[in-house]
């Protein structure tokens, strides 16, 4: 019955409202696909969040490319004879006012799961209820939502590879297709779009062409140019900064301007016919599933935007952050991998994955400094920076969150350069004070004679440093446990575990 009567209110639905968010593409859209099954008339509609733009998280790089994809959907729109709404506002009244406006039957949304999202999303659909329009979400950011995989305990996965073995055999259970494009509805007829926000309105001026080209056309570009080759030799060249050997995607899936659905088909439609792609596709798979890992994470555990996942170490003593923290933040470490990558950041708005572990290491097991000031910077300059996946990563490389690199293993910048980028490509490139210098020197500048007169020198000691490290951390955890035994003995009646 409860089928036969959703059937009957879809066929009855005329008019309908797909709002994009982190989908900013026409083929393989869920919702979108949706939108254009059910109604015969159909208005798309991008809200510019005030929120958004406003929070001390908010990228111009980030917004830029946004931009880039938003002006690239919206010319694909209106190829079709379909343009695209802009407004910009509170996305509650907007969208409640465009369901109005527009007397839409049915709004159909993609859903997201940041803890922002969740709630202006509950707030969205409440309103567009009112304005009387039925509502409709859909998957489409991840493969499988965190509800789809569970332990056998019914809770949501927390370390990675229990998670990743779970991710495999649903898919090879239930593999995803990616759909095609659909014919999409006619126009609704006046309906006027807000003018397009000015660079000045949105924060923008003065802030070039992203580095990444945006839109679906370039993305799935980019992806066919990463499996024509690349990919062969990613389980090899994955952690080498100083080469072109990784999908550089992140963007990408970040505004849903291709999908993972799409990118996993074609990746093992690849290995599937080249034997020699196979090990270089399952890893990059791998790298697939740590993003949808970590959006589950984020999902079941909202908290984690706020403190770290491990509470213990919310105890442990940071430095105040100073010029430390500035000399981080402008790659003036006087470790040259750490400077490069700082500078990488801020030149491309992007930062290669090891690179970023390094990095992130530096700051939080080096300098001593919060992992949450790190989280914060990489955001307010990374064009692919998602709130999960930066997360995710920060509180690995801090020790803090699930699944983490354990406290006493730190990264030695030095051996880190040394190991991945031996020649010192990477670091040539974005500290150009170093590169006259031999490769026995590129990541120890120190030890040149002379030193180079132009670059700083280092501002701490790693070998000083680390010792110290390795103490606070012991320290918070050590703080820590009595409390734990506390809440443990409570949780048993107050009785001792038994032996």
């Amino acid at each position: 019955m409860a089928c036969g009567e959703s059937e009957r209110q879809y066929r009855t639905a005329m008019r309908v409202v797909h709002w994009f968010r982190n989908d900013l593409r026409l083929s393989d859209n869920t919702a979108l696909t949706a939108a254009a099954a059910r109604g015969t008339e159909l208005v798309p509609l991008f809200v510019f969040d005030d929120r958004l733009l406003a929070s001390p998280y908010a990228s111009r790089a980030r917004l830029r490319f946004l931009l880039d994809c938003v002006q690239r959907l919206a010319t694909d729109l209106e190829r079709r004879g379909c343009p695209l709404l802009v407004r910009r506002g509170d996305p509650v009244d907007v969208v409640a006012r465009v369901v109005a406006e527009t007397k839409a039957d049915l709004l159909t949304l993609n859903r997201d799961y940041s803890p922002y999202a969740v709630r202006r999303d509950t707030r969205v659909r409440a309103a567009a209820r009112a304005a009387g329009a039925r509502v409709e979400d859909h998957k489409d950011r991840v493969v499988f939502e965190s509800g789809e995989l569970r332990t056998q305990a019914g809770s949501g996965f927390v370390v990675y590879t229990p998670f990743r073995n779970a991710w495999l055999t649903r898919y090879r259970r239930d593999p995803v297709e990616p759909m095609r494009t659909p014919a999409l509805p006619k126009r609704v007829d006046g309906v006027a779009s807000a003018p397009w926000p000015s660079d000045r309105a949105l924060g923008v001026d003065g802030v070039g062409a992203a580095p990444t080209v945006g839109g679906e056309a370039a993305a799935r570009r980019r992806l066919s140019q990463f499996l024509d080759g690349p990919v062969s030799d990613y389980a090899r060249n994955r952690d080498r900064p100083g080469v072109d050997g990784t999908s550089r995607l992140s963007a990408y899936l970040r505004f849903g301007a291709v999908s993972a659905r799409r990118c996993i088909h074609e990746a093992l439609g690849v290995a599937a016919r080249e034997r020699r792609a196979a090990a270089g596709v399952h890893k990059w798979i791998d790298e697939l599933i740590w993003r949808e890992f970590y959006i589950g994470l984020l999902a079941d555990h909202p908290q984690i935007l706020r403190g770290a996942f491990r509470s213990e170490f919310d105890g442990v003593e940071w430095e105040s952050p100073g010029s430390a923290f500035d000399a981080w933040c402008e790659g003036r470490t006087g470790y040259p991998i750490v400077d490069a990558a700082m500078r990488q950041l801020r030149a491309v708005g992007w930062m290669h994955n090891r690179a970023r572990m390094i990095a992130a290491s530096f700051l939080t097991k080096d300098l001593l400094i919060d992992w949450r000031l790190g989280e914060r910077e990489f955001m307010r300059h990374l064009i692919d920076g998602d709130p999960a996946a930066n997360n995710g990563g920060w509180q690995w490389s801090a020790s803090t969150g699930t699944d983490a690199q354990p406290y006493f293993r730190i990264f030695n910048p030095v051996a880190q350069g040394e190991k991945f980028d031996p020649d010192g490509t990477y670091v040539r490139r974005y500290v150009p004070e170093l590169r006259d210098l031999p490769d026995r020197f590129v990541h120890r500048p120190w030890e040149a004679s002379p030193p180079p007169p132009v670059y700083p020198p280092r501002i701490v000691d790693h070998a000083e440093r680390r010792i110290m490290a390795v103490a606070r951390y012991e320290s918070a955890r050590q703080q820590a446990a009595p409390s734990r035994r506390r809440s443990n003995a409570r949780g048993n009646g107050g009785r001792r575990n038994p032996r």
